[in-house]
């Protein structure tokens, strides 16, 4: 999924974003891409035992009763048929639920803010521009430093932009839109005069990851 939507020149749009966005403010912006924030395996099992109790249902139905032995072996073979379509992503994405994915983004967005060091700049000015593909959704983290002045309210529109871009099934697209509103927010709230301030303390390009 990341290969069908990143390639070198939309990891270069991105990246260039994110430079532009950074030249008028104290931000340190890291975008990151995850192919999926969880692997849903309550999915799997609400699939298997939603069609398992169908085939059931549709058994206890019928006119006349059928064997036990035949009933359990159409019990364990809808049961893996609705595993196996449960893998399918819509199908997936239904039977996990918007709450649980909600949470699974977020969950990663906050250990992505970790691992690419957003905590650990010079003055608490990191900002993370998340998106999980799979689930279609987007996060926007910013350090004490500025969430203190800004809070989840100034990210709104960038999480909304990026969320669109995902979408419409052009997720560059939506990064670069999100980045640019934030770069917008930053220098309003933290302007970059002078050349003053710490220098480029992150890479800028965009962190792709499988997991």
């Amino acid at each position: 999924m990341l290969d069908r939507y990143f390639g070198a020149e939309a990891e270069a749009r991105v990246e260039r974003a994110v430079r532009e966005a950074e030249a008028r403010s104290l931000g340190q912006i890291v975008p990151v891409v995850v192919e999926k924030s969880d692997g849903y395996p309550e999915a799997v099992y609400r699939g298997a035992l939603l069609l398992g109790s169908l085939a059931t249902a549709v058994v206890l139905l019928l006119p006349w009763p059928a064997p036990l032995g035949e009933l359990v072996l159409l019990q364990l073979a809808a049961g893996s048929l609705g595993a196996l379509l449960a893998r399918l992503d819509p199908v997936e994405r239904l039977l996990a639920g918007r709450r649980a994915m909600e949470a699974a983004t977020r969950a990663r967005a906050m250990r992505a803010f970790q691992e690419h060091g957003l905590d650990r700049t010079v003055q608490g000015t990191g900002v993370l521009v998340f998106a999980s593909l799979f689930e279609h959704r987007a996060v926007v983290l910013g350090d004490h430093g500025i969430h203190a002045r800004m809070g989840d309210a100034e990210w709104a529109r960038a999480v909304n932009a990026l969320a669109g871009g995902l979408q419409r099934g052009d997720p560059a697209a939506g990064f670069c839109e999100a980045i640019a509103l934030v770069g917008e927010r930053l220098a309003e709230h933290f302007p970059r005069s002078g050349g003053t301030g710490p220098g480029n303390e992150l890479p800028d390009a965009l962190r792709p990851s499988r997991n």
